[in-house]
């Protein structure tokens, strides 16, 4: 059984999680994806809070029921591989159950309309 292109693509050589901002992955392609942690956090794939996005909007409600462990910006405790093909982060808020598919990252890259970069080398979490 031979692979689509677009399967081996989502391979990253490199991951830095800069716990404060973003989430930086080089991939085996030569591509460079910056992901701000606060989009990261608001596309978070479990069921949860798939499930919340995906909840029609009350009219008339202006502002968000928020948890109490609500922060303004979004913080990384840690992240860590899940076999080859995903991220889990967890969350400064307590948040851990969100398993990042590498082709969802791919997906929902948000510079990519930008350029590729250089391939980097070596698989590695920094």
């Amino acid at each position: 059984m031979s692979m689509q292109p677009s399967q081996t693509a989502a391979v990253p050589a490199r991951i830095h999680l800069d716990r404060e901002r973003s989430l930086t992955i080089h991939w085996n392609d030569g591509r460079r994806s910056v992901y701000p942690l606060d989009y990261l956090r608001s596309h978070c794939p479990c069921a949860s809070c798939r499930e919340q996005r995906d909840r029609p909007r009350a009219v008339g409600l202006s502002l968000p029921i928020l948890p109490q462990n609500h922060q303004s910006r979004a913080q990384a405790v840690t992240a860590s591989l899940v076999g080859r093909y995903a991220l889990q982060i967890v969350w400064a808020d307590g948040h851990d159950t969100g398993i990042y598919d590498f082709r969802y990252l791919r997906e929902i890259d948000p510079g990519a309309g930008d350029q590729a970069d250089a391939p980097a080398r070596g698989p590695s979490i920094t």
